[in-house]
């Protein structure tokens, strides 16, 4: 579910305090975008998708950007998208990451 040298990497990358600032932004527009999309199913768009599939890739979160890159595949297709599948996944995700970065769970 999480690339841990993913998520590992950025870490040592930019610093811890730089980290935690990072995910808990990242956390909270992927939450806010989803939020969005579940609100309104039928607006959701390839590039949604496509813009929840880079935030989670970039965060290590693997299940989560695979589900995103099926959704996208969806709607290119003009297929629907599992919005609710990849909220749920998005919600696994978060409780599988948020031991690892302070003030996390409070950020999504």
């Amino acid at each position: 579910m999480i690339d841990r040298a993913r998520l590992d990497g950025l870490r040592q990358d930019i610093g811890e305090e730089d980290f935690a600032d990072l995910a808990c932004v990242f956390m909270a527009e992927m939450s806010d975008h989803l939020d969005r999309l579940g609100g309104d199913p039928a607006s959701a768009m390839a590039e949604d998708f496509h813009f929840l599939r880079g935030s989670a890739a970039n965060l290590g979160l693997a299940a989560m950007a695979d589900a995103c890159a099926r959704a996208e595949a969806a709607c290119k297709a003009g297929a629907a998208p599992d919005i609710a599948g990849i909220a749920e996944i998005f919600a696994l995700s978060l409780d599988a990451i948020a031991p690892d970065i302070p003030g996390l769970a409070s950020a999504a």
